[in-house]
């Protein structure tokens, strides 16, 4: 498998659809997932390069992927900067929680 393919792109999502503003309905999930790693133990740094990561190759498993995706569309990067802040403030608040 060549890089190229490794790092195509899905479709990408258009105003008003799931993975488009910078926050969506999956927001919720990725604040949950912040609690999680805030749960498990895991440092600022750790949660916050966990996801990042995540926001990067997410695009490329939905073309590999898509049946896994409730939407297999490309994450914009405003979506991918909502995201990933809403892991860190889920683990943020994971700490008042516990």
């Amino acid at each position: 498998m060549g890089v190229k393919k490794l790092l195509s792109k899905p479709p990408p999502a258009e105003r008003g659809q799931v993975n488009y503003h910078f926050v969506d309905r999956f927001t919720l999930v990725h604040l949950a997932i912040g609690l999680g790693y805030g749960w498990v133990g895991f440092g600022f740094w750790s949660v916050l390069l966990l996801a990042l990561a995540w926001e990067f190759i997410e695009n490329p498993l939905k073309v590999h992927f898509p049946f896994v995706f409730p939407h297999a569309t490309a994450d914009t990067w405003q979506n991918m900067a909502g995201d990933s802040l809403a892991v860190v403030l889920g683990w943020q608040m994971s700490g008042y929680i516990i």
